[in-house]
């Protein structure tokens, strides 16, 4: 798509998501927020590592317990489909975007990678598709609100799951996969790229770098913005309590830059083009990919699975020639 195109889609997601969810609902930060929070990564970072959870399979994949406690029956379980490539040469951790309901915005893009050889395994994040909870109205309301202690639990857990799901990739398949995440997907992964070493890599696709400016910036977070707003948060009051878990305020990334790859849509309406650049400087991130796409549509780009198998590739080549001691 063309510029205009690009952001006419981004803005028509938006209204509808503003119009038919959000507007809907209200949160408030119940128990308030934590304007001195210890960093959250640091509490959690001792748990990896353990043993992995038991799988259970399905006919379309499998899932397994979080490692993280939760209140919510329906969230205390991670689903994964699996898609097998004809002949595989690894595979891909693929970990979805804020708000959705329907897979079928990343066929294009597995039925890509596919054809490169790569199985993708196709993660859940907190809260959403099956894991909604059945008092929340949509999925992913419970992930991302007002509520800003249960936001920083679902971080938690997203992070969690996301770490015991890539060492049961790798136990199951006999190479570690490439870590891939879309917007708030792509969030999670930078999260576990600042906290892991021994990944193979990670590639991250639109994914916000300073949360507390995703709430007061972006035309998706105006509902949730004036939540805050109402129970009396400023900007200067939620930047403190967010750098708890936002990729930009990492002081160590554990994860080598050469094994990390930034892509992003330069005509994006719903993250601004800022959040991308700050966090490639911040890490000091080389080969960032700039696509002529927006939030959206980026998903769409022919190249963007042919640009994951050569990273795949890349890092999988660099593992082998300089092995882990």
């Amino acid at each position: 798509m063309d510029e205009a195109s690009s952001k006419f889609v981004d803005r028509l997601v938006q209204e509808k998501l503003l119009e038919e969810k959000l507007s809907r609902v209200h949160h408030a930060p119940v128990g308030g927020i934590e304007l001195d929070a210890p960093d959250l990564f640091d509490e959690i970072a001792p748990a990896f590592g353990n043993e992995l959870p038991e799988i259970v399979e399905m006919a379309e994949g499998f899932r397994f317990p979080s490692p993280a406690r939760c209140d919510h029956p329906e969230n205390r379980e991670c689903q994964v489909l699996v898609h097998r490539a004809p002949q595989a040469i690894g595979s891909v951790v693929l970990l979805h975007g804020l708000f959705e309901d329907s897979r079928g915005i990343y066929d294009f893009l597995i039925r890509g990678l596919l054809k490169l050889g790569l199985n993708v395994h196709q993660s859940t994040l907190p809260f959403h598709y099956d894991r909604r909870p059945s008092a929340s109205l949509f999925s992913g309301e419970y992930f991302w609100s007002a509520n800003y202690r249960r936001t920083r639990r679902g971080f938690e857990q997203a992070v969690r799951e996301l770490d015991a799901l890539e060492r049961i990739v790798k136990e199951r398949e006999g190479v570690a996969p490439l870590v891939c995440g879309f917007s708030m997907g792509g969030c999670v992964s930078m999260l576990l790229a600042s906290m892991r070493d021994d990944l193979a890599g990670v590639m991250a696709i639109n994914p916000p770098a300073r949360l507390s400016g995703i709430v007061w910036d972006s035309p998706l977070c105006a509902t949730i913005k004036d939540d805050y707003r109402t129970a009396g948060y400023s900007m200067e009051r939620l930047e403190p309590a967010f750098r708890a878990f936002e990729p930009y305020s990492r002081q160590i990334v554990s994860l080598p830059a050469q094994r990390i790859r930034l892509v992003h849509g330069i005509y994006d309406q719903v993250t601004s083009i800022d959040q991308y650049e700050s966090l490639a400087l911040a890490w000091k991130l080389e080969g960032t990919l700039a696509y002529k796409a927006g939030h959206l549509n980026t998903l769409r780009m022919p190249r963007l699975a042919g640009d994951i198998a050569n990273f795949f590739q890349t890092v999988a080549m660099a593992t082998t020639e300089t092995p882990r001691t």
